[in-house]
């Protein structure tokens, strides 16, 4: 008999468990949409009121204003130590030439890789040729010293990978800055031409959200030149522009 009564109590607490996490589950799941949903309660609105959501956008042709440029170094052969000494060599001397600028960069990508196997039919068949290479990438707006930096490591037999420009983030919350004031000047002319339009004596903005972008169009330029080290012409390149936009969206009373 105890032993029945241990078995109810103990099922009896399985059950309530089970109650106890299923209703918090149903809660949860009810209360979830609740909190996503939009802060204002159409039930609040008063006779002859009417809610509608408004949106406006604003948008300005940019000139990029960071270049970016990568090069780099590679050697071809079938000694993999000396091919590795030789891009250390050329990288380090292009290093001492960064650092004497106000540029920034970075060092990186460092690969060795097999590019032919070596061929049994004339013995080389552990003797393969390698190819070793690192690159670099400069970044910055000042775009004639960088340039001519190009230029310099160019004659240090570094060889153009590409070329691109970009919108720098200030640059761009700048200009959606300035975007900003009209966007919401327009949507507050709509909202009260929505009025007239419908009768209304005017329009209250109850809730509005904001947001900023840009779509850059990239003029990229790429070479791939082999040459000894001797002075080189500074290349040449020209920024693209990029379009920054502002929107602006609000659900908005329209009075009665």
């Amino acid at each position: 008999m105890a032993q029945l009564m241990e078995h109810v109590k103990t099922q009896s607490t399985t059950i309530s468990s089970v109650h106890y996490f299923g209703l918090l589950a149903l809660l949860l799941a009810f209360s979830v949409p609740a909190i996503a949903q939009n802060n204002f309660n159409l039930e609040l609105l008063n006779p002859g009121e009417i809610m509608v959501n408004l949106n406006a956008n604003e948008e300005a042709q940019v000139e990029q204003d960071t270049l970016h440029v990568n090069l780099y170094y590679a050697a071809q052969g079938r000694d993999r130590v000396s091919l590795q000494d030789e891009v250390n060599r050329k990288m380090a001397a292009a290093r001492e030439v960064l650092e004497e600028s106000d540029i920034e960069y970075s060092i990186q990508q460092y690969r060795v890789y097999e590019v032919q196997p070596g061929r049994p039919t004339r013995g080389d068949v552990d003797n393969a040729i390698w190819r070793a290479q690192q690159s670099m990438t400069l970044n910055g707006q000042d775009m004639d010293a960088i340039l001519d930096l190009v230029a310099e490591l160019q004659g240090l037999e570094l060889v153009m990978g590409g070329m691109n420009y970009s919108l720098s983030r200030a640059r761009e919350e700048e200009v959606a800055d300035s975007l900003m004031a009209n966007a919401l000047a327009k949507l507050n002319s709509r909202a009260e031409a929505a009025a007239m339009a419908l009768g209304k004596s005017g329009s209250e903005i109850v809730e509005i959200s904001m947001h900023s972008g840009s779509n850059a169009f990239y003029r990229t330029g790429s070479m791939a030149m082999e040459m000894a080290a001797r002075d080189v012409a500074t290349p040449v390149a020209e920024p693209g522009m990029a379009t920054v936009n502002f929107n602006v969206s609000a659900r908005v009373i329209l009075l009665p």
